[in-house]
């Protein structure tokens, strides 16, 4: 570390171990951060993450010094930023969840967008007759003097959802102490275990995610069916299913065979051993304190009976066919 003071290298060597004690090392981006809400969101979040604002060089310099893990692929989100160095014992998705939630408002800037609808609401204010109220007709506020106040007499809309903000409004929402932009920490990019996740990685949708889980159980289960693949989801929807396509056939060859499933000695037997398969897999699975895949067993008899019982219908159906005469009869 050459041509770095010792107040430096002293604040290197403190990052280095700062960030030793810590198994997630991320990489935050200050620039439309302002330090009140920096602060708050650090209040907030304080037994959560650490946040260490240092110079960008120096980061550059503890992360080349740093010898118990790589985290050179941090680097090059140091670029284009104000950056900050994010450390936590949280998991990466967790963490950024977190931080995303706590969010702290600040005031709207002219030219910004509006994040929502802004309406000032009708009401007293704290200022005293003077410039203001023309101030505040000057964007379409009715007001009035009552007990020596200002009040509005009207809610009054001033910017639609996703419009520039003009600065006399934004000078009056600041005034009335409206803050409607949301800010929250920018996190760049995460660092744990050897694996570095990005921002676009890190800001999963909760709903979406377990939606499509479900989504690709149904499409998985939906497969198995027209494969016949059996497992302890779709074995009972598989033998139903084998007797229904039995029973339809047994009334093409006009074979009397009763109407109700559960009254098929094949498929009672069938679902009670692999009731108990499941059942030993479970306790398998609860004394192993782990999952534990679907019994092999189980499989290869639920395939087998399927298979025999198919069998047995088509070779019903071939011995009770009536034989058609012929002419020569």
């Amino acid at each position: 570390m050459k041509h770095v003071s010792k107040k430096k290298i002293e604040e290197v060597k403190k990052l280095i171990e700062l960030m030793k004690q810590y198994k997630v090392i991320g990489i935050i981006d200050l620039t439309s951060l302002p330090s009140p809400n920096l602060q708050a969101i650090k209040n907030k979040l304080m037994n959560k993450i650490e946040i260490k604002v240092v110079k960008k060089s120096l980061i550059k310099i503890a992360i080349d010094e740093s010898k118990e893990r790589d985290l050179s692929s941090l680097k090059r989100f140091l670029e284009n930023s104000i950056p900050a160095i994010l450390l936590s014992n949280e998991d990466p998705f967790r963490l950024f969840k977190l931080i995303k939630e706590n969010k702290t408002n600040a005031p709207a800037k002219p030219g910004q967008l509006a994040p929502f609808d802004l309406t000032i609401p009708a009401g007293p204010t704290q200022f005293t007759p003077g410039p203001i109220i023309g101030e505040l007709g000057a964007i379409g506020l009715q007001t009035s003097v009552e007990a020596g106040k200002i009040v509005i007499k009207k809610d009054k809309l001033v910017v639609k959802q996703g419009e520039v903000i003009k600065p006399e409004v934004a000078s009056i929402l600041a005034k009335l102490s409206i803050e409607p932009i949301e800010i929250s920490v920018n996190v760049l990019a995460i660092y744990d275990n050897n694996v570095l996740y990005e921002k676009i990685v890190l800001d999963v949708n909760q709903e979406d995610y377990i939606n499509n889980i479900k989504l690709a159980y149904n499409q998985a289960v939906k497969l198995a069916e027209e494969i016949g693949y059996v497992s302890k989801d779709n074995v009972e929807m598989l033998l139903i299913k084998a007797y229904r396509d039995a029973f339809l056939l047994s009334k093409e060859l006009k074979i009397e065979t009763s109407t109700e499933v559960e009254k098929s000695e094949a498929i009672r037997e069938v679902k009670t051993e692999v009731k108990q398969e499941i059942k030993e897999v479970k306790e398998e699975k609860r004394e192993n304190g782990g999952f534990v895949g679907y019994n092999k067993n189980a499989e290869e008899k639920a395939q087998n009976i399927l298979k025999e019982l198919q069998d047995k219908k088509i070779q019903e159906a071939k011995e009770q066919k009536p034989k058609q005469k012929s002419m020569w009869d």
